[in-house]
């Protein structure tokens, strides 16, 4: 037999094939990160969401590939992981350029099928070798869950310091180590191809002129008919070029250059867009803004103190220099806007640096909470996260427009201050309404009165025939004290100067909310008369761009869509009952594990302030845990007792809970706390349930392996894991959105425990 064709199991030593899975899982989280920022970049937040689930289910197909092969006994393991091995970093690099590349396609399938080839791939790597090394199972999975968590750290890091398309090579290069260690294994000849293919990569990543000209090409980018630069087309102020670009981690951040010579506009994601006005610091030269709406909030009352959240190109910061702020504390979380900003301070009259403004690198809500300052005005301008079609942003979660986020924002403000909001549509004004209303209903306003604390005013003029008196864009300003006759006669004038509408005032109220102040009905009757979701949100539920009184159609069809897909699996290759019941070992596993690990990332968001930051923080623990637990699982003592009993599982489940009920005592306690702790807190938090989260997966493959006729099962049970996984993913954002994340983490912590008590396995 040449020596290439023999089996994993034969052979000196399963070092190099151990350190392949390290890699293979190394490789696949970086690719998962790299292709979730290009999709943000092409396609909307409801899709990016629905593709990668996909995308990822390629993970669970490929074990379900290899249970297919040894079944039907068409090709040896062995031939299969050389032959993979080679295929699997060709895929990372085709998958990614390709659809970069490619011209903008509607149909999101497409995108699914070409992302998932590399996690077809993977899975299919890494469930031969679990197969064939499956006595070994418990420092397989650690190893595979050490590279997931450096991995998920790694590109993060990548991405801001160099960018996505030199992350995408180095990723590339590192995934290439696969067939490296593989090939070495088998022949030591094969190695020299693969040394010279890293060579070339290697040159490729640091010669520049090549990843400009691959950046200068970003086709599915460019011919995205629904991006702000295609939208900009078709407006008076075209585009004519871009003159900055920034891929990191958190976005794209572009700057593009218009016919507008007074303005160049920021673009976050294609979607995003943010203006930088030209000022050369007298303020005299920007007076034509007092003409937009925007500036209504600042021309009356006091304005001495504000704080401007989601700041962008510093537009806002104008405003309120126009209404003689004297102190202004903008936040922006975008660290590439404010790049962009202070790269053109000459055109922008560097206005994040100027006298009584103060910026802010991190995000709104974190900021508010631990100010101690009080505002005049707070103000929230296009914060959402698309300035084009944010009703495709139904799953996206958004904590700055929470009811716990709105009364932050009243209890930040002075007597008689204002907390006003720019928003996009109708839909979106009734649900920022609808919020404010139900804080000043909590802190004591009366039904009767509470329409007479805020202003509603139409964005678009009268007489703009495109708008046929739609409401666009409109304004909300609430206070904190009931608006005024002299305050509501400067309203009628600064809306009269600007020929603008003013849809809601006192004496003047919106149709919606008379009935409200003449008690004809109550609020909650007001709220369910309303035909789309209008109920304001939660933390525990922050979708506030989900307008459906149902779930959203797109990913009931998702679910839908990978039910089906495990039926035909489970008829195709579970008809046998034994097999079947053995199969739900694995089913409650995945989804248990993405319900705990999707919910936490959300709970501790707010904790630690920065979402990038947290989902980095706590899939590394979490994996990592996880993973030292898995070890552990081996050693000998430790073995004999879960061979004994899976008291484990109640383990698990008894510490989640206990973390959830203690959670708020937590966050409260170190609110104020420094960054660093916070994350030590997190770390601490996750790290002891963690350990035991990393037993439950290797034991159940050790108890197939200890059962001859079951072995085979061992790719397709990993297989039935990562469907189950993604399956959980998708069951953590339907819950979250009708019962919240605490349900979602509350069922995490039951399916475990429910595990215990229906473990299939107990029989084998």
């Amino acid at each position: 037999m040449n020596r290439h064709k023999k089996e994993v199991t034969q052979g000196r030593s399963f070092t190099l094939i151990n350190i392949s899975v390290f890699f293979i899982s190394l490789s696949l989280f970086m690719y998962e990160v790299l292709l979730t920022r290009l999709f943000s970049v092409i396609l909307n937040y409801n899709f990016v969401f629905m593709v990668i689930s996909f995308a990822i289910l390629g993970n669970g197909l490929g074990g379900i590939l290899i249970y297919k092969y040894l079944k039907a006994n068409k090709i040896s393991l062995g031939n299969l992981l050389l032959k993979y091995s080679f295929l699997f970093p060709l895929s990372i690099i085709f998958s990614i350029l390709l659809m970069y590349f490619m011209p903008y396609f509607p149909v999101f399938v497409i995108y699914s099928l070409i992302g998932a080839i590399p996690f077809i791939f993977g899975g299919a790597l890494i469930s031969i070798i679990f197969k064939e090394k499956s006595n070994e199972s418990g420092r397989l999975y650690f190893i595979d869950l050490l590279g997931g968590a450096i991995g998920s750290l790694l590109i993060l890091k990548l991405m801001d310091r160099f960018g996505f398309i030199t992350s995408l090579f180095i990723t590339d290069m590192v995934s290439f180590a696969v067939p490296l260690f593989i090939y070495y294994y088998y022949s030591k000849k094969r190695i020299l191809g693969f040394i010279m293919i890293m060579g070339i990569m290697f040159l490729i990543t640091i010669q520049g002129s090549a990843t400009k000209y691959i950046e200068k090409r970003f086709y599915s980018y460019y011919t995205n008919p629904n991006n702000v630069l295609n939208i900009l087309k078709r407006t008076q102020s075209k585009p004519t070029g871009i003159s900055f670009t920034k891929w990191d981690s958190i976005s794209r951040t572009d700057v593009i250059e218009t016919t507008d010579m007074n303005e160049k506009i920021i673009v976050t994601d294609g979607g995003a867009a943010a203006p930088i006005i030209k000022f050369n610091g007298n303020i005299k030269t920007i007076e034509y803004l007092k003409r937009e709406v925007n500036y209504i909030p600042f021309y009356f009352g006091r304005n001495d103190k504000t704080l401007v959240i989601g700041s962008g190109g510093g537009k806002d910061v104008l405003f309120a220099k126009l209404g003689k702020s004297k102190k202004i504390d903008a936040v922006e979380i975008n660290t590439s806007t404010i790049e962009a900003v202070n790269k053109f301070r000459e055109f922008s009259g560097d206005i994040y640096n100027i006298d009584g403004v103060k910026i802010y690198n991190e995000d709104g809500r974190n900021f508010i909470k631990r100010s101690k300052e009080k505002y005049d005005n707070i103000y929230l301008s296009m914060v959402m996260t698309n300035a084009i079609e944010n009703n495709k942003y139904a799953l996206s979660e958004n904590y700055i427009f929470t009811k716990e986020a709105f009364k932050k924002y009243f209890e930040h403000l002075e007597t008689n201050g204002k907390l006003s909001v720019m928003v996009h549509s109708g839909m979106d004004l009734l649900k920022v309404v609808n919020t404010g209303i139900s804080v000043l209903l909590d802190i004591g306003v009366k039904q009767e009165d509470v329409t007479d604390y805020f202003v509603i005013i139409n964005g678009v003029v009268k007489d703009n025939p495109s708008h046929d008196g739609k409401i666009e864009m409109p304004l909300v300003i609430f206070k904190t004290l009931p608006f005024t006759e002299l305050e509501i006669s400067k309203l009628r004038r600064i809306t009269n100067e600007q020929n603008r509408d003013i849809i809601h005032i006192k004496g003047s109220e919106f149709y919606i909310y008379k009935d409200l102040k003449e008690k004809k009905i109550t609020f909650n009757a007001l709220l369910n008369s309303i035909p789309f979701n209008s109920k304001p949100i939660k933390d525990d539920s922050p979708f506030f761009y989900n307008y459906s009184k149902f779930i959203p159609l797109e990913i009931v069809g998702l679910l839908i869509t990978i039910l089906s897909i495990w039926s035909f699996i489970k008829k195709k290759y579970l008809s046998n009952k034994e097999h079947y019941a053995i199969s739900k070992y694995f089913i409650i596993l995945g989804m248990a594990y993405m319900f705990v690990e999707i919910s936490l990332i959300q709970k501790m968001v707010l904790f630690i302030g920065n979402p990038s930051l947290t989902f980095s923080i706590v899939l590394s623990t979490l994996l990592i845990s996880s993973g030292i637990g898995s070890r552990l699982s081996e050693l000998s003592l430790i073995k004999k007792l879960i061979s004994k009993s899976s008291a484990y599982l109640i383990i698990i489940g008894s510490m989640i809970f206990t973390l959830q009920l203690n959670m708020k005592i937590i966050f409260r306690i170190a609110a104020d706390f420094p960054i660093n702790y916070k994350i030590s807190i997190t770390i601490l938090s996750i790290l002891p349930f963690g350990l035991f989260m990393g037993i439950p997966f290797p034991t159940g493959i050790r108890k197939l392996v200890g059962d001859t006729k079951n072995e085979i099962l061992v790719p397709i049970m990993w297989g039935v894991n990562g469907l189950f996984s993604v399956i959980g993913s998708v069951l953590t954002i339907i819950i979250a959105m009708v019962f919240g994340f605490n349900a979602t983490l509350f069922l995490g912590s039951a399916l475990y425990i429910l595990l215990f008590f229906i473990n299939p396995l107990n029989n084998l």
